[in-house]
């Protein structure tokens, strides 16, 4: 065999921009419980990849001086920035390792694992529960499932992007969609029926502006102000 002198090009294919796909809260229960069943090492990581939103390669290059006591950092990422991002209470059970009968502690709390392995493990429990034909259903949907239940739950797009380590915002507005309490008060206005709108008053309308709904104090001035001006005008007109 001869030498290789220079690596073959490869062109980056941008991710689809269709539909995403996430697990549902049965959906993770059941393929966690497959993977468990066939390493605990995979079902913490599992854990850790679904409420930390990072991706495979920033868990297992973890070391145990990236987590402090509520939080965790990501140094090595896709990005190329750092970011710390606090746990959730699963979370620091699942970094625990259990009591080690070798008296040598790992590197990280998941070094144990490679990606390869992990992969293997994940494809395999799939399969047992039914989603075998996914093929959407990879180790990286987890990283879409924390994204999009951070929206769902109201949070908003940047602090998402923080979260996630977006290098840009339009690759968070993936999830905007998702967040659709943010529309419900245009149903109200749509719902109305129009010869309504007229005679609401300003101030109950559901977009109403600081800058065209007179304020309670301004109204009440104007009231009380006209009637001491017709006093004044009758008084005049008997002199």
């Amino acid at each position: 065999m001869g030498d290789i002198h220079s690596l073959p090009e490869f062109r980056r294919q941008k991710e689809r921009a269709g539909r995403i796909r996430f697990l549902e809260r049965d959906e993770e229960a059941r393929l966690f419980a497959a993977i468990r069943a066939r390493s605990e090492d995979a079902y913490r990581l599992s854990v850790f990849l679904v409420d930390t939103g990072c991706r495979l390669g920033e868990a297992l290059g973890l070391i145990w001086n990236d987590i402090q006591e509520h939080r965790v950092s990501f140094w090595i990422t896709k990005s190329g920035r750092s970011r710390t991002i606090p746990m959730t209470e699963r979370v620091k059970e699942v970094i625990k390792l259990p009591p080690n009968t070798e008296g040598r502690r790992p590197k990280g709390p998941f070094t144990k694992l490679t990606q390869a392995q992990y992969r293997a493990i994940w494809n395999e429990a799939k399969t047992e529960v039914g989603l075998g034909a996914d093929e959407q259903v990879v180790p990286h949907i987890l990283r879409h499932t924390c994204a999009s239940r951070l929206v769902q739950g109201g949070i908003d797009i940047r602090r998402v992007q923080m979260w996630l380590g977006h290098q840009t915002l339009s690759m968070t507005m993936r999830y905007a969609h998702l967040a659709t309490n943010d529309l419900d008060g245009c149903v109200v206005v749509l719902e109305k029926p129009r010869g309504d709108e007229a005679s609401r008053p300003a101030e109950t309308s559901v977009f109403a502006s600081p800058l065209t709904t007179p304020s309670p104090a301004k109204t009440a001035r104007k009231e009380s102000g006209s009637e001491p001006t017709k006093a004044r005008r009758k008084s005049s007109k008997g002199k």
